[in-house]
């Protein structure tokens, strides 16, 4: 029993935060923690604690979706009813739960056991469609696991991700330069890596992996291995982004191609290990999967040959799958740092004019030019300067930025590192979903070592500039995505957006000049400052520079998270890359970007995909649409998520996205002659006109675009 179920105020739970409004997300959500909800009394307290108003702080409790006022069932279940899972079956999976335990969706049972509840999205899409059970993600769900439910109950409170102890500080180098800083961490790893045996098996347990049983096939082989006696490393590490594979083992030996194995479970395990004792072919052994090689190997598909592989530019994505996300020495043997210590070596400006050359634009679905950013926070008058990671990834759909954060860490804290250099900040705050655990527990961990090896704090490599990282996580809510309502979220404010100018390179956190970079953006830094700006530049179009992250989802053969060069088509990313829809079905077209986006139709499936373009990127989200999937459903689930979470400041998107659902029901019921359509236009186009923020605006644009270019899927639409 907490202290708070015992009546016993949250007293020793609180007094870990310092009596400071920026703190009271975090102790919001530690005091949930303790109590499974927040009473009023827990919500008082904290008020009490950090001398912030009572009114205020319910303001900011009923502002995010994963904080509960009222307390659940002992189990809690959830189904995902977004885009991806509702394509797959996730609305039935939902009924079939609601009639097998008689709890209707939204409620808990009578005797207070089981609260069953629709989800908008887990943001692990590649495998959908999927069911929480008390926390833990289980993925490709189909009626028959319905059954298996109890077991999972029985099987308790999810996994938690908590970081490792942080490591113990390590002496630095004496050195001339950053450089030689990092040549001394990166000989100290290296010799380190020697003495490991020679053959790794790395399980690829990002989330997505997770979901399908990865967890037990790590187990599985580790018991196999020592069953065998066969000499190997055993390494917990993340997806290479073949999702559809999972679960799957990366094979690394010296002498050997990099290799995978797909499809790995735990029964699987016996045989790959007897594999590789005697030295056998794993096709003999009914395994598949590839082989980074010009001929097959041991059985296994060269991946160049593969069209998974072969239509991918690996830049961001090089080493996720290669390396253990939790281990420093192999990021620095893999290259972390080096364009960090390089830079450090020469003037700040020369970063942002890198990053200015290289044409790279902001990630998050924008697109503004990320070097003038910097540079503006550069220039701005006051201090001290602070960069925010947003990692608060909260649009359905859309998975890639936890794949980068759980599967190349480092990546991102020197993309940040190089951020907080070029634009003179000496504070960076990691923003992370408040429900990516795997993702915050790799982050903390992979900043605690830096720290200890002097890569960050207060005099990184070495050098003059110092830079502190602080992890922050979220609760939830689709606003976060507005860079002002997540700077109003780390001060302890509700999420709102604020009016602009001033801007946040102006006057962004606590009033201090601020730079707010999404993952994505960030994680390319360190290739655009190693290889060069026109390097980068070149992957991609003029109006595309670089590669893009994608995630693929959907009926799709190969659902997953991909890296292509800027300017790809949706054909290439959907049906070369992702196999095309599932059934011998043809495409309608993809939802590209969320509830922010839009449904394209097949016929711009040739059209490159170019900021600001006839078919933007977006926010890397690709949700296959087949032809026998109803538009209109898409269109209000899409609709729905945008007006519930709403942060209500403005009345346009407060009150008009639920008004727009109801009126499109209405439509099926209207004759095309009797304008109803026309006002739905009206409404949806006062909403994208009125609204304060880039998240209201772009509320009725799926909308819109929908009645353009699927008129008659919509009853009494007419003609466009």
């Amino acid at each position: 029993m907490t202290e708070g179920q015992a009546g016993v105020p949250l007293t020793s739970t609180l007094a870990a935060f310092p009596r400071e409004r920026t703190w009271l997300l975090p102790a919001l959500r530690a005091a949930q923690e303790a109590l499974g909800y927040l009473p009023e009394a827990a919500l008082a307290q904290v008020a009490a604690h950090l001398r912030v108003p009572a009114s205020e702080v319910w303001g900011v409790a009923t502002g995010y979706p994963e904080l509960r006022l009222a307390p659940r069932g002992h189990h809690h279940v959830r189904v995902c009813t977004g885009v991806s899972c509702a394509l797959l079956g996730g609305p039935a999976l939902l009924d079939a739960v609601a009639r097998r335990y008689g709890v209707e969706p939204g409620e808990t049972g009578a005797d207070r056991e089981l609260t069953v509840e629709a989800a908008d999205c887990f943001f692990e899409c590649a495998m959908a469609p999927l069911v929480e059970v008390d926390g833990a993600c289980r993925g490709r769900v189909t009626h028959d696991d319905i059954a298996r439910l109890d077991r999972w109950l029985r099987d308790g409170a999810a996994h938690r991700h908590a970081a490792a102890d942080p490591p113990a500080a390590l002496a630095p180098p004496a050195s001339a330069s950053a450089e030689a800083f990092l040549d001394g961490l990166a000989t100290d790893a290296e010799t380190r890596r020697r003495a490991r045996p020679s053959l790794r098996l790395t399980v690829q347990m990002g989330a997505c992996g997770r979901a399908v049983g990865a967890e037990e096939a790590l187990r599985a082989l580790r018991d196999a291995i020592a069953a065998r006696g066969v000499e190997a490393e055993v390494v917990a590490g993340a997806c290479s982004g073949m999702c559809y594979a999972a679960p799957s083992v990366e094979l690394a030996r010296t002498g050997w191609p990099r290799a995978l194995i797909e499809r790995a479970g735990p029964a699987a395990m016996p045989a790959l290990v007897d594999c590789l004792a005697a030295a056998r072919s794993f096709d003999t052994a009914g395994l598949g999967g590839l082989a980074w090689s010009d001929q097959p190997w041991r059985g296994l598909t060269p991946a160049a040959g593969h069209p998974f592989w072969a239509g991918q530019e690996r830049v961001l994505l090089a080493r996720c799958g290669v390396i253990d996300p939790e281990d420093l020495d192999d990021a620095l043997v893999h290259g972390a740092y080096r364009a960090l210590a390089r830079a450090l070596d020469r003037p700040s400006t020369e970063v942002i004019e890198s990053v200015k050359a290289s044409g790279l634009q902001g990630r998050g679905g924008a697109f503004f030019p990320t070097a003038v950013k910097w540079d503006a926070c550069r220039k701005a008058v006051g201090g001290p300067k602070y960069l925010v990671v947003n990692g608060e990834e909260g649009e359905p759909g859309i998975f890639k930025d936890r794949h980068l954060m759980e599967g190349d860490p480092h990546q991102l804290l020197e993309g940040a590192l190089l951020a907080a250099y070029a634009a003179g900040a000496s504070r960076a705050i990691l923003y992370v979903h408040g429900e990516a655990d795997l993702a915050a527990a790799r982050l903390a961990r992979a900043a605690a070592q830096a720290e200890a090896a002097g890569i960050a704090g207060d005099r990184v490599l070495g050098r003059d500039f110092g830079c502190r990282i602080e992890l922050r996580r979220g609760a939830g809510g689709f606003v976060l995505g507005e860079e002002t309502a997540l700077l109003e979220s780390i001060e302890g404010r509700r999420a709102q957006p604020r009016t602009r100018p001033p801007f946040p390179v102006e006057s962004g956190l606590w009033g201090r000049p601020t730079v707010i970079n999404n993952v994505e953006t960030l994680s390319a830094i360190p290739s655009i400052v190693g290889r060069g700006a026109a390097w980068f530049a070149r992957l991609g179009t003029d109006k595309a520079p670089g590669t893009k992250v994608f995630g693929l989802s959907g009926p799709i053969a190969r659902p997953g998270v991909v890296e292509v060069r800027g300017g790809v088509t949706l054909r290439a990313l959907v049906e070369t890359i992702g196999g095309g829809p599932t059934g011998g079905r043809r495409l309608a077209g993809a939802v590209v970007g969320g509830p922010s986006g839009t449904i394209v139709p097949a016929a711009l499936l040739d059209v490159a995909m170019e900021p600001r373009g006839q078919v933007s990127p977006g926010t890397g989200g690709i949700v296959a649409v087949p032809e026998d999937a109803s538009i209109v459903e898409i269109v209000k689930t899409l609709l729905r998520f945008n007006a519930q979470e709403s942060c209500g400041k403005c009345t346009p998107c407060r009150e008009g996205t639920p008004r727009l659902l109801e009126m499109i029901d209405a439509l099926e019921g209207a004759p095309a002659e009797s304008g109803h359509v026309g006002r739905v236009r009206e409404l949806a186009e006062a909403i994208q006109q009125a609204s304060l923020c880039g998240l209201g605006q772009a509320a009725p644009l799926a909308l819109l675009r929908a009645l353009e270019t699927f008129p008659d899927r919509f009853p009494g639409a007419g003609p466009p």
